[in-house]
């Protein structure tokens, strides 16, 4: 790939997320809200992936990437996204 359509360096490919652990209320709703579009995409899988493909989809509006390891992330975030996808508390 050309450099000129390189979005992210080398380095920062690779470098582990830094996710915040604490954030408003605001905060939360503006980036960890799944669309109607997110809720079919989660729908076609299976329920106990479901949770994990909400954060990677909202990780990656977000930061522009993936989230490498998921158990680095608020447990508040994770309750938010299974109250949308009607999941227990985790």
């Amino acid at each position: 790939m050309p450099p000129q359509e390189q979005f992210l360096s080398k380095r920062q490919r690779y470098q582990p997320l830094a996710l915040p652990q604490q954030f408003s209320d605001e905060e939360l709703v503006r980036n960890w809200t799944l669309v109607e579009g997110d809720h079919q995409e989660v729908a076609r899988y299976r329920k106990g992936f479901r949770l994990y493909m909400a954060l990677q989809i909202c990780a990656v509006r977000v930061y522009g990437r993936f989230i490498n390891h998921g158990h680095e992330v608020s447990p508040h975030i994770l309750n938010y996204l299974g109250q949308q996808l009607a999941l227990p508390p985790s």
